[in-house]
Parts: structure tokens; C-alpha cells; sequence
């Protein structure tokens, strides 16, 4: 990839600008890793690996590292149920037993070891908590059935029996909440893990995360809890988790995007902005009960291209929810607004070919990967390490829309916090674009973060980027 830099001379001759290597370069400015600015890995143990269990997952957690990624977020390992199942592997959702490890995960000896190995890498590890329904055969539905919903006196499939393979729990029952927190409790004080990404956060009552925040903690301090969520805010603002899922992002403003081209770029610039000013998307689901003013003020959501979800439901990995389109809205994900997901695979643009079941067995094939994109995430998860303009929650940069004169395929932004500047420039055109930035771009020299070179900039510059690519600049003080 080349970006150049190119001035406007009278008269319409054009000279190249000064464009040299700089005298420090972005990848060697020392990171600082704090909450604001984490990067969360999602693996799906069945796939992840060859092996396909814990071990498999340990084997690759110094490259997870060199990746820069800061959490490591397990899909559930816990034992799976087979009653009802529909496909030929138990769902990773439908748990038998919260306190027991799958036996095709592996044993306990081996999730110690993946935790040893995670935080001697200076990394945390975060499991998934399923708190809506458990499997059929779920040890709870002979010791406990109260714990569950039941309708003339039968137990209840969630979403009026679309999830055949799980039974509804009852969100009010109080005992049933006080033994999902202890179990929650189990795999930290045992196994000593950081946090939870909590599934379908909005089903269970919100008492639930109450006294799971409160009551689940390390060393007697509070873990991570992120919200897989957007219709309850307060779930967030109430602070019973850190984060929740920018969902409607994903599915309704980048995957439309991408299917209707490049006419919905000036929809995608107004959602975008909305989103990395006030933390929302225009027209979100929310709970009735549950409409809140400044929900996010403050705090953070986790922004994605794919995750498990998208790959079941949505067709497949980004090649087919993006198309042309991943390269700039991977750089659009990482520097816009939030914490980003990096999912199973995506960091070598691993194609699944199409619809990838979590009740299959499809493992991803490493020996061919996108070394181009494995290079683009790791700069662009240095940028989010090491430029505070670029993190989330309170510590969140400002952000601000650049007018340019190729605003028809040309989208830029600004980050900003206190006097560093980063200027995001993403072309979503099928050709080249050359274009000045109308105001709000500094003058002074600034440094490409995907090419490293080092350029002069002032009012009269034009910038060139090649189709369906970005440049990052970071300005130089």
C-alpha cells in the first residue's frame, strides 16, 4: 500500500511533497495498556485450533500477545448438555453444569495452565456466562425446577420455543440468581479468571448483575463485565457492567453499509459520528422501561465487525458480511469509538467459506494466513496502546467529522486529547481519491501509522489513497 502526500501548485501542476522516514516511529513509542484501551480476543475453543481444547488455545497465546491483544475471551468450555441438541456438537450455550469443564476442552489442570500462560503474558482471560436458560439435562432440572420457567406446569424454551435445545430460567427466583453468582464466584476464586462477557445480558432480571458485580470479586476487587446488550443501557449506567455490545452498529449501519455500496456513505458518516460522540446508534432497541438520557456518558461499548453471532446468522466470516469493504472498516472499528473485538480468526481475514454452525466442528485452517491483515491490526492495536486520543470511557479522545472535496467516497475524522491529534482518512471508493481537507486538520508534520513515513501538511495539501484503503496520521509535537 502507498499513501502520498501531493501539494496543490497554480496553474494545476502538482509536486510531490516532503514525505521521509520519521525520526521516531510510531511502533516504537512505549505502550501503556490500561481499561481504556483494551483489546479483546473471542475464541471459539472447538475452532481455534487444530486440537481444538485449551491446550490447543495455549500454544498460540504468545502470538495473541505479539497481536496485541489484552483479554482473552473463551466461548463457554463449560459441560455442555446433549438432549435436544441441533447439530452434531452440543451448542457451546447450552450448559449441563456451570461448574464443571467440557471434556473435549480438556481438564482443570489444563484451564490453570491456559490462565498461567495468559497472565504471564500480561493479558486477562474472560469467560462467558450463559444466565438465561441452561441445557435440558442441566443438573438444576432434577435438584432445582423451580429455578426455571414452566407454563402448565412444562418447562419453557426460550423465545417462544425457538431454542429447542435449552430451557428458560426463571429470572426472579432468587435462589436460583444467589447460585449463578456462586458459581460465578467458583471460576475466580478457583481458577483465578478476570472477567465475563455475559450472554443475552438483557434476559435474565437486572437483580442478577446486581449482586453478580458486587459479590464477584478478585482479591476483593471487581472484575471486568461486559454486556452482550443494547436494548438495556442501564445495565451499563447503573454500573453493573463496563461494557455492552454496539449491536445495532454492526447489523444495522456497517453490514448495510457494505451490502448497498458506497450511496449509503453519507448515513454511515452520521451514525459514526453519533456513535463516537454520544455512544449510540439513531433508533436502538431499548426496553421500554428502560429509556435512559445519556446512557454511555463516561463508558464504553465494544465495537465489532464479526463475532460468533454474525457468523451463524449473518453468513459468514467479514469477507462475506463486508466484501470490498474490510480493510477501511477495520480501521474505522479500531479508531472510531469503544473497545474492539477481534474474533477467531479474523486477524488472518480467515474465510469460513460461508454460515459457520456453533453446533459443528470447523476448525480454522492457519497454514494460509493474510499476513497483510495479521500487519494492519497489530499497528492499528499499537495506535489504540499507545495515543490516549484513541481510547474509551471517560479517558475518550474528542472526536470530530473532516470535510473533504472527495466527501462523496471519502470519509475523515478526528481524535483529539489535549495537544495530540489523530487524523483517520478512509476511502471507500473503487478508485483512487485525491481530496484537501477543507479545516480542522492542523498544520505541522504528522506520521502515516500504516506506512510510517513521515509527512508535512498545511492548508493547501492534497491527500491521494488508493481504493478501498485508509491512512492513519498521528501528529508529530
Amino acid at each position: 500500500m502507498k499513501i502520498k502526500l501531493i501539494k496543490a501548485i497554480p496553474l494545476l501542476a502538482i509536486g510531490i511533497a516532503a514525505a521521509t522516514s520519521c525520526s521516531k516511529h510510531v511502533e516504537d513509542i512505549q505502550e501503556e495498556r490500561v481499561p481504556e484501551n483494551r483489546v479483546v480476543y473471542e475464541v471459539f475453543v472447538r475452532n481455534f485450533s487444530p486440537e481444538g481444547n485449551l491446550k490447543g488455545v495455549e500454544a498460540q497465546i504468545p502470538r495473541l500477545k505479539d497481536l496485541g491483544v489484552d483479554v482473552v475471551w473463551l466461548m463457554p468450555i463449560y459441560e455442555l448438555g446433549d438432549t435436544g441438541r441441533w447439530g452434531p456438537y452440543s451448542s457451546p450455550y447450552a450448559i449441563k453444569d456451570y461448574r464443571k469443564i467440557d471434556p473435549d476442552n480438556g481438564t482443570e489442570q489444563d484451564l490453570r495452565d491456559l490462565v498461567s500462560a495468559i497472565h504471564a503474558n500480561g493479558m486477562e482471560i474472560w469467560f462467558d456466562w450463559v444466565g438465561n436458560h441452561t441445557a435440558m439435562d442441566n443438573v438444576w432440572v432434577t435438584s432445582n425446577p423451580e429455578f426455571y420457567t414452566k407454563k402448565d406446569g412444562e418447562f419453557v424454551h426460550p423465545f417462544g420455543g425457538a431454542w429447542k435445545d435449552v430451557y428458560e430460567l426463571n429470572r426472579d427466583n432468587e435462589a436460583m440468581q444467589d447460585s449463578m453468582v456462586n458459581a460465578m464466584r467458583y471460576w475466580v476464586d478457583e481458577f483465578d479468571i478476570d472477567g465475563y462477557r455475559c450472554d443475552y445480558a438483557s434476559g435474565p432480571s437486572p437483580e442478577l448483575w446486581r449482586k453478580a458485580s458486587e459479590r464477584v470479586l478478585k482479591n476483593g476487587k471487581r472484575i471486568a463485565w461486559l454486556a452482550e446488550d443494547s436494548s438495556r443501557p442501564s445495565l451499563v449506567k447503573n454500573g453493573y457492567f463496563d461494557y455492552n455490545y454496539c449491536w445495532d452498529f454492526q447489523d444495522k449501519v456497517m453490514k448495510e453499509f457494505a451490502q448497498e455500496g458506497i450511496s449509503r456513505l453519507p448515513e454511515l458518516k452520521k451514525a459514526s459520528e453519533l456513535l463516537a460522540v454520544r455512544g449510540i446508534t439513531e433508533g436502538e432497541s431499548k426496553a421500554p422501561e428502560d429509556t435512559i438520557a445519556d446512557p454511555y456518558g463516561g463508558r464504553s461499548r465494544m465495537v465489532y465487525l464479526v463475532n460468533h453471532d454474525v457468523l451463524q446468522d449473518q453468513g459468514g466470516s467479514e469477507d462475506i458480511v463486508y466484501g470490498k469493504y474490510v480493510r477501511p472498516l477495520t480501521v474505522l472499528q479500531f479508531t472510531l469509538y469503544g473497545m474492539p473485538l477481534i474474533y477467531n480468526g479474523q486477524e488472518i481475514q480467515y474465510k469460513s467459506g460461508g454460515r459457520v454452525s456453533l453446533a459443528e466442528k470447523t476448525p480454522i485452517d492457519w497454514s494460509a494466513p493474510d499476513t497483510v491483515t495479521t500487519g494492519l491490526i497489530k499497528k492499528l492495536t499499537h495506535l489504540k496502546h499507545t495515543h490516549p486520543a484513541l481510547r474509551t470511557g471517560a479517558q475518550s479522545g474528542l472526536y470530530s467529522t473532516l470535510t473533504t472535496s472527495a466527501d462523496e467516497s471519502v470519509y475523515a475524522y478526528k481524535r483529539a486529547s489535549g495537544d495530540e491529534e489523530i487524523v483517520v482518512m478512509l476511502n471507500f471508493g473503487d478508485g483512487e481519491a485525491d481530496f484537501t481537507v477543507a479545516e480542522g486538520m492542523a498544520e505541522g508534520r504528522y506520521v502515516d501509522a500504516l506506512t510510517g513515513k513521515a509527512m508535512d501538511v498545511d492548508a493547501a495539501s492534497v491527500f491521494r489513497i488508493p481504493a478501498l484503503d485508509a491512512a492513519v496520521f498521528v501528529k508529530q509535537k
